[in-house]
């Protein structure tokens, strides 16, 4: 045994060390002792000191106890608990056996008549050769609970480590596993995970077997003492090593305070594990004593670096999932705040845009009226019905009539609007003789075209159109707009319209200018409320923007497709649309007459409480 311990005196940590320091004095001041006044001092016929020889024992007893309470010398929990466990073994097989062998005595001679020494001897033999390993594993189980000195397997352990680390990404989980793999291999009592945080602050993640408070009362204020050791020993901190290696002055140099280490040695804690990530310290593990009071050997503390890289690793990856996931919870409540946000707007637009088309067909009715009382009186003033009129006043009076003309039709399409908008629109369907409205709208406008010396023509199909199911009134509302504004926008050349069958059921109406022509920009708007191509305030002053609105929301109700397109500004354009010959499939009836119903207070407050 002392030969083993003097072996390797520079391979042993701090604390074997110590060990050897207290063994070897006692065993030097005995042997020192025992020389002298046992041979050298009788000798020379000294003999008085000769009874000094038994008590100089003490020194090597009392150093050998004090290794054994002060640095773990001997373990002698263990020993006697491995002694009373295999005394156990032997005190159970010896009762047992008695037991079996009088029960055998005492059937082979009173049942059988027999006494064979060498029978039960035989069946004795094969009873413990049967019985014994099984029931030394049940000992030996039974000691280990508690002992604590079951071994484990390095690779199995890190093994299992691994698959720990590389199959979960939830956080807590992930500590939560690891510190139970960790602390049932060491047998420890305790184990605590700091992480540093972005404002470089050490905080605790994870805990087991910390009294409430003081995994955090060690935490707290500690960083840059953490910090600074590592940077200075990278290794794992085997907090006793340190510890006896500052009370024996090998180590002055410690950046970790005497009080803490000494707190942190009354925790029963072990060893610090340092957390790396590309040379950066992210965090550390601290693992408590183990329960069988053995020191981390050289074995544990390999395996606990090679597991810190891996859980190193691992942490980054679960807190980078959990940041993200965190994140995407954030951004989840913000785009519900802004959808709920955005829905109460809307909500509010809604009922502003119906207040605004609302009034807007009051205030077309209220309109209407007049204007057309103007339009009568003009009318009958022309017909002389109060009299001869000057050429003068007459001409006048045209200009009069033509601009009550373009108010009227503004204050058609406002009330128009307002009807589809709100849907108050009434539609009549029924099937339809396109050409034959497209000939009425051609020669409404033919005299218009011809002021501005421009050709209009519309193209007769070579054989009869489908008559497709439409609402008339609206449709030649359509065409009109569609015309009209060719022959506004042209100038010179030619107008030409067409209608033709498409195999996939529609009818296509066009209309072809040589125009002013349109930008790609001005078509993406040109079907916009209020919306007027570039240039077009120019040529025609009082436009509003809103035929063209009102004739796609016409043949957006027929479930048709409206567009146009042109090469270019000066290059003329072409209008079309198309529906279905056999009309909408959702077709808008007459609105229900609505009446106006006045509440009561009590009635109203009735409402709100359901």
């Amino acid at each position: 045994m002392v030969y083993k311990l003097f072996d390797g005196w520079k391979r042993v940590n701090v604390i074997h060390r110590s060990q050897l320091k207290f063994v070897a004095f006692g065993l030097t001041s005995f042997g020192l002792v025992t020389i002298l006044v046992s041979f050298l001092l009788p000798l020379v016929h000294i003999w008085e000191f000769t009874s000094l020889d038994s008590p100089s024992s003490l020194f090597f007893t009392g150093s050998i106890a004090y290794a054994i309470t002060r640095y773990r010398f001997l373990d002698v929990r263990v020993i006697i608990f491995r002694s009373l466990a295999f005394g156990a073994i032997v005190f159970i097989i010896t009762g047992i056996f008695s037991i079996i062998s009088a029960l055998f005595t005492y059937l082979f001679a009173e049942l059988a008549g027999l006494q064979s020494n060498i029978l039960s001897g035989v069946i004795l033999a094969v009873l413990v050769t049967v019985f014994y390993k099984p029931l030394r594993d049940i000992i030996e189980r039974a000691t280990n609970t508690f002992l604590y000195k079951k071994s484990y397997d390095p690779d199995v352990l890190i093994a299992r480590v691994n698959h720990i680390t590389s199959s979960t990404l939830d956080f807590a989980h992930l500590l939560r596993s690891i510190s139970h793999t960790l602390t049932e291999a060491f047998h420890a009592d305790k184990l605590g995970v700091a992480l540093v945080n972005k404002k470089s602050k050490l905080y605790i993640a994870y805990q087991e077997g910390f009294p409430p408070g003081v995994a955090d009362a060690l935490a707290h204020g500690n960083e840059r003492v953490m910090f600074e050791q590592f940077k200075r020993t990278p290794g794992i901190f085997v907090i006793e090593e340190r510890k006896t290696e500052y009370e024996n002055g090998e180590n002055l140099q410690l950046f970790v305070k005497p009080e803490l280490m000494l707190a942190m040695h009354e925790q029963d804690l072990a060893v610090i594990v340092p957390l790396r990530l590309q040379d950066k310290l992210i965090g550390v593990v601290v693992i408590g004593n183990k329960k069988s009071g053995e020191p981390y050997n050289s074995q544990d503390l390999r395996v606990l670096k090679i597991v810190s890289g891996q859980l190193a690793v691992s942490i980054e990856n679960a807190l980078l999932y959990e940041e993200q996931k965190h994140f995407a919870e954030v951004l989840k409540d913000e785009v519900r705040k802004a959808t709920q946000e955005l829905r109460f707007a809307n909500a509010e637009l809604r009922r502003l845009d119906a207040t605004k088309s609302e009034f807007i067909s009051i205030a077309s009715h209220q309109l209407r009226t007049p204007l057309t009382i103007i339009k009568g009186f003009i009318s009958m003033i022309n017909e002389r019905a109060f009299g001869k009129v000057p050429p003068l006043i007459g001409k006048q009076l045209d200009k009069v009539y033509e601009a009550n003309e373009r108010l009227i039709g503004l204050v058609e399409d406002l009330l128009n609007i307002s009807r589809i908008e709100s849907g108050r629109q009434v539609y009549t369907w029924e099937p339809t003789d396109c050409y034959e409205l497209a000939v009425g709208v051609v020669e409404s406008l033919k005299p218009q075209a011809e002021k501005k010396n421009l050709t209009l023509m519309l193209e007769k199909p070579a054989k009869p159109l489908p008559k497709p199911v439409t609402d008339k009134d609206k449709l030649h509302e359509v065409m009109l707009n569609f015309i009209d504004n060719a022959v506004k926008y042209t100038e010179e050349g030619s107008i030409h319209v067409a209608l033709s069958a498409q195999p996939a059921g529609y009818l296509t109406f066009s209309v072809k200018d040589s125009g002013m022509g349109m930008s790609k920009e001005t078509i993406a708007h040109l079907f916009q409320k209020f919306s007027r191509g570039r240039g077009s305030a120019l040529v025609h002053t009082e436009g509003t923007g809103l035929g063209l609105y009102v004739a796609k929301k016409i043949v957006d109700i027929h479930e048709g497709m409206i567009g146009a397109e042109s090469k270019g500004e000066g290059k003329g354009s072409v209008f079309s649309f198309s529906i279905p010959l056999a009309g909408p499939k959702v077709r808008p009836q007459q609105p229900k007459e609505r009446t106006l119903k006045i509440k009561t207070p009590e009635q109203l407050a009735e409402e709100a409480k359901r």
